[in-house]
């Protein structure tokens, strides 16, 4: 089944919608079907939200501005017990199939995970962090400039 579903998200057959505070939400195209497939994460307590805060506040200065969890942030959360991937997770399919977990939630998971690799803080933001509450940082490598100190009217002629 794992083939099938690592087939299904390289074939873009996987619509992900990281956009709800506690869930992902799938769409998983498998030919003629259609299903959603949704996977459930506890959310961050006000008390865990504001610990999760304060240890990005302390321990990054160009990590969040990429979407980056640095190595030393994962391991004090999870030394917190504040692990951005929650050992508890529920997920539910539209589908009948009987097989637990079924193809779509496979690919799901698949799918959802790729995308936290790619972009670690976004397991944070669906447990209801506020990442823009982090400073973002105005360190650039030298060969790149902020947006903003362009003129548009004078670069562009």
């Amino acid at each position: 089944m794992l083939p099938r579903a690592r087939s299904l998200v390289r074939n873009d057959a996987v619509a992900v919608d990281p956009s709800k505070i506690g869930e992902f939400r799938c769409v998983v195209s498998t030919g003629k079907k259609v299903e959603t497939a949704v996977i459930s994460l506890p959310r961050y307590g006000a008390a865990e939200r504001k610990s999760v805060l304060r240890i990005l506040a302390c321990l990054t200065r160009r990590g969040i501005a990429r979407g980056d969890l640095p190595d030393e942030v994962h391991a004090e959360l999870v030394a917190s017990a504040l692990s951005p991937v929650p050992n508890v997770t529920e997920t539910s399919c539209t589908c009948s199939r009987r097989i637990d977990p079924c193809l779509h939630v496979t690919a799901a998971t698949y799918a959802v995970s790729l995308i936290v690799d790619q972009m670690p803080t976004s397991a944070l933001a669906v447990r209801g962090v506020d990442l823009s509450a982090t400073t973002v940082s105005t360190d650039f490598p030298r060969r790149w400039m902020p947006i903003e100190s362009v003129d548009a009217t004078s670069f562009f002629g």
